[in-house]
């Protein structure tokens, strides 16, 4: 059979392979992705997609399908008796002996924190069911070439690629691919084969998570929340909202120290104990058990020559707080944008190495607090701080050879800001404004994908930017600010002249001004951070 080719080929398809598709067949990669499972997820897991995680897929065009079938998260809402808005969901994380006591609930956080930080966009709750399909229709819309049933067999890898070996239901087939990238989840095909060890403290906890179907209105009284952590139950438990009116999930402590397994929740055990976790007997009708388990597993490297980790096959952690499947999205994005800059010549290849450098210590950072969330750490995380919500979703902090001047990073500890950085200092996300285009209000990280930005109140650094973008032959945009545009004055500290050299990802990748020509500057700026230099690429100087 002729070999197959692609620019890159993703392993796994779940949000992070699927994300990884999605945002490299946006920036014309060829992408070819195989799945081992007949299709997506038939599960509600990992049902929040944070605000950051929607700054990134936003623009590729996903949020009014997510609009469709998920509920926007907003702040608190009213208390009992009070109208339902299926359509939102407030970000609030509750207390209560049992379902029925929710009225005098205990609001463990109210993500008012969270929703204070600026954003052009809402945050979703979305299982996997219904965002896995959407990620994957627009995907193949997009142009990359999704195969379910199929599975990896081997690679090898070689100085100028992969040459793997596929099987579907026809068979085994070739493939060519410059890059490979692993989000094959926890169990992992593509990281053993690259050579790639795993560290973390290992199996943790077992859970079960209960899916039902039942009419809890005049139990929850038009009371919404994220989760309700029941306190008076036979064994550890907590309440979810599920999409779709009177569906509802409760995850479950599992006691395997004692010899109890998922398979020892029958549908008459489940029940019984379903009507107490609610405080009421109530019909019920039960849809699935699926046992889980509760990991802290980080890869030692995410990148073996050609082939790179994402997702659950580089880290895998507690499911707490919904974390898991966004930092595995925002993986593939910080991945997607590096290996498309790379095959289109617009960067050098030395750029794939500060995926790794960057994205490896957050996802340790986030095993350990999603961890400390879950309560499950004990003494192996003793002494290690618990980070707010926004800064868990807000607070990444990069330093590699793609950032200039920012904060040393000294491994995970280091990795997540303990507040959120409003001042673009860079390795962190550029701050939110609207900014006034063409007689329309965007934000920042509406106009960052495909292109670097030079964001700034001074017409020589947007002019400078212009003739970078035709003298260097990558794409690079300068967005004049009005220094009046509310934000501006915090972020710069009032400072005129300064601007801000942000990544496709939304990071920022240098802050400052220049007291010679612009120009000259920028070019030496972009020859840094797009390792320009370890690629053919003419020295040529912006200005002439």
């Amino acid at each position: 059979m002729a070999e197959e080719h692609a620019q890159v080929l993703v392993v796994g398809g779940g949000p992070s392979g699927l994300a990884t598709a999605l945002f490299l067949a946006r920036q014309g990669i060829d992408v070819l992705l195989v799945e081992r499972d007949t299709g997506c997820s038939a599960w509600p897991r990992a049902t929040h997609v944070t605000r950051r995680t929607m700054e990134l897929l936003r623009p590729a065009g996903v949020e009014d399908a997510l609009r469709e079938v998920g509920m926007r998260v907003v702040g608190d809402l009213p208390g009992v008796d009070s109208p339902v808005d299926r359509r939102v969901l407030p970000a609030c994380v509750l207390e209560a002996p049992t379902l029925r006591g929710i009225a005098g609930a205990e609001v463990l956080d109210s993500g008012a924190e969270e929703l204070a930080v600026p954003g052009p966009t809402s945050a979703y709750w979305c299982g996997q069911d219904l965002l896995e399909p959407i990620l994957a229709a627009h995907a193949t819309h997009a142009g990359a070439r999704i195969r379910f049933g199929t599975r990896l067999v081997h690679y090898t890898a070689h100085e100028d690629g992969v040459s793997a070996v596929i099987r579907d239901a026809a068979g085994e087939h070739p493939v060519r691919a410059r890059y490979l990238v692993g989000a094959d989840g926890s169990r992992s095909t593509v990281r053993p084969l690259a050579g790639i060890g795993r560290t973390g403290h290992g199996l943790l906890a077992h859970r079960a998570s209960i899916l039902f179907d039942a009419d809890l209105d005049r139990i929850v009284r038009g009371r919404r929340f994220f989760v309700c952590m029941l306190t008076e139950t036979p064994r550890e438990a907590a309440i979810m909202e599920l999409n779709g009116r009177h569906r509802w999930a409760v995850a479950v402590a599992v006691d395997a120290a004692s010899g109890e397994s998922a398979a020892d929740l029958t549908p008459d055990r489940c029940r019984d104990f379903l009507r107490v976790a609610i405080g009421a007997d109530v019909d019920i009708r039960l849809r699935t058990v699926f046992p889980w388990q509760v990991w802290h597993r980080v890869a030692d490297r995410l990148r073996s020559g050609p082939v790179f980790l994402a997702g659950d096959a580089a880290h895998i952690h507690a499911p707490a707080g919904g974390y898991g499947s966004n930092v595995g999205m925002q993986d593939a994005h910080n991945l997607a944008w590096k290996l498309a800059w790379v095959l289109r010549g617009w960067a050098g290849e030395d750029l794939l190495d500060t995926y790794s450098a960057e994205r490896l210590p957050v996802g340790a950072a986030m095993a350990d607090q999603t961890t400390l969330l879950a309560g499950v750490g004990g003494a192996a995380l003793a002494g290690t701080p618990k980070l707010p919500p926004a800064a868990l979703v807000y607070g990444a902090r990069y330093a590699s050879a793609a950032v200039l001047g920012g904060r040393p990073v000294h491994g995970k500890d280091d990795a997540i800001g303990a507040t959120v950085d409003r001042t673009g200092t860079p390795g962190t996300r550029m701050p939110h404004l609207w900014l006034r285009l063409d007689g329309r209000a965007v934000s920042p990280h509406d106009l960052c994908p495909h292109r670097m930005l030079l964001v700034t109140d001074a017409p020589a650094w947007c002019a400078a930017a212009d003739r970078a973008g035709a003298t260097f032959g990558v794409p690079v945009c300068g967005v004049r600010v009005d220094p009046g545009t509310p934000g501006w004055a915090e972020l710069t500290g009032s400072r005129a002249g300064l601007a801000l050299l942000v990544r496709p990802d939304g990071v920022v990748a240098w802050r400052g001004a220049t007291a010679g020509d612009p120009g000259t500057t920028l070019a030496r700026l972009l020859r840094r951070v797009l390792a320009l230099d370890s690629a053919a690429h003419r020295e040529i100087a912006v200005t002439r």
